[in-house]
């Protein structure tokens, strides 16, 4: 069986809330687990297109963890979220966890971002990051009267998250980015900067996609 030591007990408990929130988001969802010498790199998708005609935005969350040691390098495997879960309630000590052997095929992790060469290209708020998630989730929750088919909420959801947001200067972000962040808890609930000062996060680009570096990990998303 393979397993990755994680260096430090907190960040496998981090990893854990993770794994948690992102089940929460899609229990049929997946995550992949990428590992480069001694840093486990693990990615999944809040949100992203299903088949063609759907406007849903491709919107990736990665966190970076570093491993104890260099074993596993090399290992990129896809595994479902739910078995991901459980390996952590059955996990026997703190750091090690033993990775699912049912391995998984999903669309969006054939589509992999750029490693490098990374310019920053602006900045976005926290507050816009919260106003949009909590506007978003309140229109889709508006819009979606109880009774209403699971095909006409996926096409509101994919509307509403489509939409790009606003206050980001001239780039333009669909509302999904918020969405995964708020949800998977990478900004804050609450502004965290001394008054007065703006509570802001980076945004960087690259051929083809950008990426908001939050506290919590890495967006990214296709540039449109």
């Amino acid at each position: 069986m393979t397993e990755l030591e994680i260096a430090d007990p907190l960040a496998m408990k981090d990893l854990a809330a993770f794994t948690s929130l992102a089940h929460r988001l899609d229990p049929d969802g997946a995550m992949r687990l990428h590992v480069s010498a001694t840093v486990l790199v693990v990615t999944v998708a809040p949100l992203y297109p299903h088949g063609l005609g759907d406007s849903t935005p491709l919107v990736l969350a990665m966190r970076m963890l570093r491993l104890s040691g260099p074993e596993q390098d090399g290992l990129d495997e896809v595994v479902p979220l739910a078995n991901l879960k459980d390996r952590f309630a059955r996990a026997e000590n703190g750091t090690r966890l033993p990775v699912p052997p049912n391995s998984v095929l999903v669309s969006w992790t054939g589509i992999a971002p750029p490693k490098g060469q990374w310019t920053s290209r602006d900045r976005i708020s926290g507050d816009v990051i919260r106003s949009t998630a909590e506007a978003g989730v309140a229109e889709i929750s508006d819009g979606a009267p109880e009774g209403a088919g699971s095909h006409a909420v996926k096409a509101l959801r994919s509307r509403v998250w489509s939409k790009p947001m606003t206050g980001v200067g001239g780039t333009e972000l669909p509302g999904g980015l918020a969405f995964a962040a708020d949800a998977l808890r990478f900004v804050p609930e609450t502004a965290t900067a001394p008054a007065g000062q703006p509570e802001e996060y980076e945004l960087f680009e690259t051929s083809g996609w950008l990426r908001i570096a939050t506290p919590g990990g890495h967006l990214l998303t296709r540039a449109r």
